[in-house]
């Protein structure tokens, strides 16, 4: 009797260790990063996704949400911003952008960074850290100390000094009306970030600079170009789409220059911002591949409301609600091929946001009222 006594108690103390409290989302409609599962219930609790599941199997004592008119979105990442301190961070994680890939940094302001990657309360941060750039190049105007390549510093070394100092990826800068890089420095540097395998994403402004590091295999273009004449042909976009690169159009920031240089009088510099848009559109109906991005803080931009005017940018180049979700999540997951990121399906990481309304039908709900969870637990 003392034995089935003691069986009985143990059975109940294991039981009651393995128990998850469940938080259920009930009668909503979930984008998991490829498709929407319409009224399911998405239940999850601290230790990851339970089920996604039309069945509606509510456990008793679960805590219930009402989901009906919200949809369920994976973490949002801007691919490009400059962070300027954990504040920004914050911001961005409170709206449900989980991720923030910096463009161009210093060494200890990135490392610093880096730091918050395992606290709850904000976005995890990945960065280039300093840009690879000439003297007098893109990138040095900003009165900051960085390295360059010089006479000293070869492509090669610059490359292993990133890597060194826990980059991420490296960032190439290419900027039309400053001093460049030589192309056998561009290949050299491209050649050792792959060696390193570490990506490359190329600042440019100019289309002739963007076919030209889509030759060397950049992996990647932080801006789409806007200056003057820089009009693709179909022969220019077949060569991307061969080269699997991808582009970060940022047409939020480069609005924000064509609006200064129209105020000034210098706009004959640059496309005018109907034909800006065409250029997107052209990208996306030849098949390549387009993220989410801003350039905040430039210009004053925020690192929260107006990353979803840059989706609402991206409707206006022609893709669909669908597309520019996945804009927003999964293409930036696959092509940095960012750690914690992923779909979301059962046994996944309950990280994800709730918005009110329906984006994949109409992208200006995205805009509206959002709860966050991070590894489930609720970011207020």
């Amino acid at each position: 009797m003392k034995i089935s006594i003691c069986l009985f108690s143990l059975a109940f103390i294991f039981s009651s260790c393995s128990y998850k409290h469940l938080t259920i989302v009930k009668d909503v409609d979930v984008f998991d990063g490829e498709q929407v599962l319409k009224n399911v219930d998405f239940a999850f609790s601290a230790a990851g996704i339970e089920y996604i599941s039309g069945k509606k199997k509510r456990r008793r004592n679960s805590t219930i949400i009402d989901g009906k008119g919200k949809t369920i979105l994976p973490p949002l990442v801007n691919a490009h911003v400059h962070v300027r301190n954990s504040d920004n961070l914050k911001e961005s994680l409170k709206v449900g952008i989980f991720g923030m890939l910096d463009m161009f940094s210093t060494d200890a302001r990135a490392n610093s960074l880096r730091a918050y990657n395992d606290s709850l309360a904000y976005s995890r941060f990945f960065s280039s850290n300093v840009g690879a750039t000439p003297p007098g190049g893109h990138g040095t105007q900003f009165g900051v100390n960085i390295p360059t390549i010089n006479d000293t510093v070869s492509p090669r070394q610059f490359v292993m000094d990133r890597v060194a100092q826990n980059a991420d990826y490296i960032k190439i800068t290419q900027e039309y009306s400053m001093s460049r890089l030589t192309a056998p420095q561009l290949r050299e540097l491209i050649a050792e970030a792959h060696h390193q395998h570490k990506l490359t994403i190329v600042h440019v402004s100019d289309l002739q600079d963007a076919i030209d590091v889509a030759k060397q295999n950049a992996d990647g273009l932080a801006h789409i170009w806007y200056r003057k004449g820089s009009v693709s042909k179909e022969q220019d976009l077949k060569l991307m789409r061969e080269k699997n690169i991808f582009i970060i159009p940022t047409i939020s920031v480069i609005e924000k220059v064509i609006k200064q240089a129209e105020a000034i009088g210098l706009e004959e510099n640059y496309l005018s911002f109907e034909a800006l848009k065409h250029e997107v559109r052209k990208l996306h109906e030849q098949g390549i591949c387009i993220l989410a991005g801003t350039d905040s803080p430039n210009f004053g931009m925020d690192y929260s409301s107006q990353y979803f005017k840059e989706l609402l940018f991206l409707q206006e180049c022609g893709l669909s609600e669908i597309e520019i979700l996945k804009c927003a999540t999964v293409n930036i997951y696959d092509k940095f091929n960012l750690q914690g990121f992923a779909r979301l399906q059962t046994n996944g990481e309950a990280s994800f946001l709730l918005v009110t309304g329906k984006p994949f039908l109409n992208i200006e709900d995205i805009k509206n009222e959002k709860r966050v969870w991070k590894n489930g637990i609720e970011i207020s």
